[in-house]
């Protein structure tokens, strides 16, 4: 019997949030904001020979990150600053959509393989593990926090 990718997994059951291996893994992160948040990315750590990114997506309105504006934003661990922050510009924003990405050959890519996040908690901000989707299931390739405030 061949073994299912995470990708593979959470296409099977139809959610973003599943146990693997003893871990609760996501394929996107949810975090509560209000227009004017300020949210703050650290990367802690990369362990992958591979570019990686944090993306962030937002439901309604921008995120402004030095003068640039967009419902979207890619962070990559070769090309941005350790700590960046962010501001959400949007009366009715609600919801920040976070993933991790990694370049293959120069391109862009998300969501397959063995990619997933593992988050934890601390008091500052949240911890996101993350596997981009080749190899094994690591869940250090790019280590970050998130702060809102």
């Amino acid at each position: 019997m061949q073994k299912l990718t995470i990708a593979e997994l959470f296409e099977e059951s139809s959610s973003d949030t599943m146990s693997y291996r003893g871990k609760i893994v996501r394929s996107i992160v949810r975090i509560p904001v209000a227009d004017g948040a300020l949210v703050t990315l650290e990367r802690l750590s990369v362990a992958s020979p591979r570019p990686q990114a944090i993306k962030f997506g937002l439901n309604n309105g921008v995120l402004d990150i030095n003068g640039y504006r967009g419902p979207e934003i890619a962070l990559w661990s070769h090309n941005c600053p350790a700590t960046v922050e962010m501001r959400v510009r949007g009366s009715n924003a609600s919801i920040l959509e976070v993933w991790n990405a990694w370049s293959m050959g120069g391109v862009d890519t998300s969501w397959i393989g063995n990619a997933g996040i593992v988050t934890k908690s601390s008091a500052e901000g949240e911890i996101l593990q993350c596997s981009d989707g080749l190899d094994h299931a690591s869940f250090s390739d790019l280590v970050v926090r998130v702060n809102v405030g």
